[in-house]
């Protein structure tokens, strides 16, 4: 029954007879895509978003009763598993840990969607779901590559989803990955590693740009710094690399830069948009929550900068406080680091919800 359902599915897909022009105003079918994962990913719009722990937990349990054995075995891991500090936003490799998209049907990804739609707010869910889509632009041609590309990331759960428990939810892929920790109704994404490559494309007539807000708003924040301000928030004439990425976790940098007690009113309101463009991947209240902490850490909070200025630059920054360092970091692979971006968030004092018990 379950592979003559997997069969209708995969068929109706594949003739893209699924059309969401009265969701989202435009016509997307599986040919705009290169994959089916793609195209489930690509065109899913959730009925309803709840992220209240009961719906979340209760979407991750009917996600992971979607799998069957050898599914679910390679999906679920303890919560204190060591394999749970060994992500990376390298291209997946073969033997990654999870289960990938491109081994569940086209109604399994779907319950996924489900899932991430309930787990982040919908700037997230589709900060993630353009990230996944512009990996597929890395492919040659639309073919299958190693590593790359929707199909290729994967969902991890740690623990048992509980309303009341503490549990965890790990994305995984090429410039993803995201590290959520739930306990009840708190949650951390702390840490986080969170880019895109391109950082614009098209599929059908939907114009894509993952970091458009993370770039503009940052660069909109350096140009308003006055030279004296720029003295101290300019650390040097070219960009440097991420310094808390995968692998560091508990390594906190010295800060440095501009007091962001001494930007203007003006200003401190483009920071506080800034930071929230990876806060606010948070659903309602959390991302709220963390907001209020991060703002009244203004008097510890700095902020620093390396290279121009002015947009379309090569550049990178950081924003660091007690309980914050956000990097973003533009890179040299493939000749243009204006369309490779990276970026990372952690909360140095609540790492994989080491405080939400």
């Amino acid at each position: 029954m379950a592979s003559i359902r997997k069969s209708l599915l995969t068929c109706l897909v594949l003739l893209g007879v699924f059309s969401f022009t009265e969701l989202t105003g435009q016509t997307l079918t599986r040919n705009d895509f290169v994959s089916d994962a793609s195209f489930v990913v690509g065109t899913f719009v959730p009925e309803v978003r709840d992220h209240s722990p009961k719906a979340i937990a209760d979407s991750a349990n009917a996600f992971l009763d979607s799998l069957d054995e050898n599914l679910k075995s390679k999906c679920i891991g303890e919560l204190d598993d060591p394999v749970r500090r060994q992500w990376t936003n390298l291209p997946a490799k073969k033997n990654a840990d999870g289960v990938r998209l491109d081994e569940l049907d086209s109604a399994q990804v779907t319950l996924a969607c489900k899932l991430m739609a309930n787990l982040f707010s919908e700037q997230g869910y589709n900060k993630m779901r353009d990230i996944m889509l512009a990996d597929d632009q890395l492919l040659e041609n639309g073919k299958a590559r190693p590593g790359f590309g929707t199909e290729k990331f994967s969902v991890v759960i740690f623990g048992t989803p509980s309303e009341t428990g503490a549990w965890g939810f790990q994305l995984d892929g090429h410039h993803v990955g995201v590290n959520l920790s739930l306990h009840g109704d708190k949650m951390t994404m702390s840490p986080s590693f969170i880019g895109t490559q391109p950082h614009a494309f098209k599929i059908g007539d939907r114009q894509f740009k993952p970091f458009k807000n993370e770039t503009d708003l940052a660069h909109e924040l350096a140009m308003s710094l006055s030279d004296e301000q720029a003295k101290q928030a300019v650390l040097n004439d070219s960009r440097q690399m991420i310094k808390t990425g995968p692998g560091k976790d508990g390594e906190v940098p010295e800060p440095q830069g501009i007091s962001c007690s001494e930007l203007s009113e003006s200003q401190q309101a483009i920071l506080w948009n800034l930071i929230s463009q990876w806060v606010n991947d948070l659903p309602e209240p959390n991302a709220t929550a963390r907001m209020k902490q991060i703002k009244s850490e203004l008097d510890s909070m700095k902020f620093s900068w390396n290279g121009n200025r002015k947009n379309e630059s090569d550049v990178s920054y950081m924003i660091q406080s007690p309980t914050l360092v956000i990097e973003y970091a533009c890179q040299d692979l493939d000749g243009n680091p204006l369309d490779h971006l990276h970026s990372n968030y952690r909360n140095p004092r609540n790492e994989y919800g080491g405080q939400l018990k």
